[in-house]
């Protein structure tokens, strides 16, 4: 197994790319945002449920851009930056955009009381419970968020925390969708 340290990871290199192991390619036009175009292909997918039972998969939102956000309550990062997904998430609207925050591992109620500190409309809540989607989409460490295009493709990834409702925040996020 190859080890990545943290600027590995979000800067990634040439030889880590052609390897194959999970990092963030080279610099984009996003970069400024804190996102990058991912050096590998996530065969992205979900098959979990939200807080009320209902299973979501990546495939539901086909012609939608998608940010998936995968956090804990453990996490301070994750916890800060919660509130700016979902005012990120109304500002989009749901006709093109989808914000989805998968959870990973932590037990219901821990997440439902979490969620009553917070504002939180304008996200879907999933649940990992079994904590598969850490394999499945290469996280090693939270908060982890991927930005899907409309088209199902993994287009840009951020590690770390991010103000996902900051104004050139959203008009990046808009110009994957192709919309302004």
């Amino acid at each position: 197994m190859i080890r990545l340290n943290r600027r590995e990871i979000l800067v990634g290199s040439a030889a880590v790319a052609v390897a194959g192991t999970p990092a963030f390619a080279q610099e984009t036009d996003f970069r400024s945002l804190g996102l990058a175009e991912p050096a590998f292909t996530v065969d992205a997918e979900l098959n979990i449920p939200d807080l009320a039972g209902k299973v979501h998969q990546l495939e539901d939102y086909r012609g939608k851009t998608v940010v998936v956000s995968f956090w804990a309550t453990w996490c301070p990062p994750c916890r800060k930056e919660m509130p700016t997904l979902a005012r990120l998430g109304q500002q989009l609207g749901t006709d093109d955009y989808a914000v989805l925050a998968v959870n990973i591992g932590d037990r219901q109620d821990k997440i439902e009381a979490f969620l009553g500190e917070i504002e939180h409309d304008g996200m879907s809540i999933l649940l990992d419970n079994d904590k598969e989607m850490p394999a499945k989409w290469f996280l090693r460490g939270l908060p982890v968020t991927y930005i899907i295009d409309p088209q199902g493709k993994v287009a840009l990834g951020a590690i770390g925390e991010r103000v996902w409702d900051a104004p050139e925040m959203v008009s990046g996020i808009r110009a994957v969708g192709g919309t302004t």
